[in-house]
C-alpha cells in the first residue's frame, strides 16, 4: 500500500514540475516570439524543423502541428543533413534549430553550411548564451528550473515546454494568416470536419443504374420489388417523357395498402407524392444531412435543373462520418 502511494506522489510530483514548466514558459513569450511569428509569416519558402534525440521528436511534432494549420513545414535529423538531407533546403526557407542545451554537436555543425544557402535561423534552446543562441539569426529561450526526471538529466520538463512552445507558435500563425476551418479540411480531407467541409452531394450521391427509378404506369407490386432490389426505401416515378413527377417511399405504400382493398391493381401513379425535396449537384453533404433529419426524410434527390442526377441516403452520410 505504501508503495502504491509513493508511485502516486511521483506521478503527481511530475505533473507538478512540468505544469511549473509551462508557467515559467510564459516568460519566455516575448518580444523575439513576436518577431520569429512575423519572420516566419513572411516567410516564401518552407519551415524546417532540425534537432537530434528527443529535440528532434519534439521537432517532428511541432512541423506536423504546423504543417496541418496553414505553414508549410518538415522535418530534417540534423545528422542525416550531412548524408544527403541538406539538399532539401532552399534559400527562401527559414530552419529552426531545436537544442536545449544550445551545444548539440551534429546540429551546430550544420548552421554554416545551411547559412550558406541564404537561409535564416531560428534557435531555440535554454540557454541564451549558448552557441547556438549566438550563431542563430533569432533566438527563443526556453529555460526551466529543473527537469521533472529526479536525476535532472532526463529532458522532460523542457521537452513539454517546447512543445507548448510549438503549439503557441502554430495558433499565433494561424491567426496571423486568418486561417479558417475551411482550410484546416483542406489538410484533413479524412477527416470529419473535412468530409463536412470538403464533400459535395455529387461526391457522396448514387447515380445512374443504381438509382431506384419507376414508370408511372408500374404496378403496385413492382414498386414493391424495385424499393426492395435497391435498398433505399424509395423509389422516383419517371412519366412517359422521362421527367420526374413523384416519389413513393416504405410509408406511401403502408398508407395506400390501409386505405385500399385493391392496392395491388394500383399504379405507381396512383399513391406516389408528387412534391419531394432535392438539393444540388453542388450542395455540401452536411447540409444535405441536415436537410434530411430536419424534414424526416431518409432520402434526397439531387437535381440538375429538371433533371434527377443521384439520390442520396442518410445512411451512407452516416457511414461516411459526416
Amino acid at each position: 500500500m505504501t508503495k502504491d502511494k509513493g508511485i502516486i506522489d511521483i506521478a503527481r510530483q511530475v505533473i507538478d514540475d512540468e505544469v511549473e514548466a509551462l508557467v515559467g514558459l510564459k516568460d519566455y513569450i516575448d518580444e523575439n516570439f513576436e518577431e520569429i511569428v512575423e519572420v516566419i509569416c513572411e516567410c516564401k519558402g518552407r519551415l524546417i524543423f532540425t534537432g537530434i534525440g528527443k529535440s528532434g521528436h519534439i521537432s517532428k511534432k511541432i512541423s506536423a502541428t504546423l504543417s496541418s494549420t496553414g505553414t508549410s513545414s518538415f522535418f530534417m535529423h540534423s545528422t542525416e543533413a550531412f548524408h544527403g538531407d541538406l539538399g532539401m533546403i532552399q534559400s527562401d526557407d527559414i530552419v529552426v534549430a531545436i537544442s536545449y542545451s544550445g551545444e548539440t554537436e551534429d546540429l551546430l555543425k550544420t548552421i554554416p553550411i545551411i547559412k550558406k544557402l541564404g537561409c535564416s535561423i531560428v534557435g531555440v534552446s535554454g540557454n541564451k548564451k549558448s552557441t547556438l543562441a549566438k550563431v542563430s539569426d533569432y533566438h527563443q529561450l526556453i529555460k526551466v528550473e529543473k527537469e521533472a526526471c529526479p536525476l535532472d538529466l532526463a529532458p522532460t520538463s523542457s521537452a513539454t515546454a517546447t512543445l507548448v512552445w510549438g503549439d503557441a507558435l502554430a495558433i499565433s500563425l494561424m491567426n496571423k494568416k486568418d486561417f479558417k476551418p475551411e482550410d484546416f479540411a483542406k489538410s484533413h480531407p479524412g477527416g470529419t470536419l473535412g468530409k463536412r467541409l470538403l464533400l459535395s452531394a455529387k461526391d457522396v450521391m448514387v447515380s445512374g443504374d443504381d438509382m431506384p427509378i419507376i414508370n408511372c404506369d408500374e404496378l403496385s407490386k413492382d414498386v414493391i420489388k424495385i424499393i426492395s432490389e435497391k435498398g433505399m426505401g424509395v423509389t422516383f416515378v419517371k412519366d412517359q417523357d422521362d421527367k420526374i413527377i413523384g416519389l413513393i417511399t416504405d410509408g406511401d405504400i403502408r398508407r395506400a395498402i390501409d386505405k385500399s382493398n385493391y392496392f395491388f391493381d394500383m399504379i405507381a401513379r396512383d399513391f406516389m407524392s408528387k412534391d419531394f425535396i432535392s438539393v444540388t449537384p453542388d450542395d455540401l453533404a452536411s447540409q444535405c444531412l441536415q436537410i434530411m433529419g430536419k424534414k424526416k426524410i431518409g432520402c434526397l434527390a439531387v437535381m440538375q435543373e429538371k433533371d434527377l442526377v443521384g439520390i442520396i441516403n442518410q445512411k451512407d452520410l452516416i457511414k461516411l462520418g459526416i
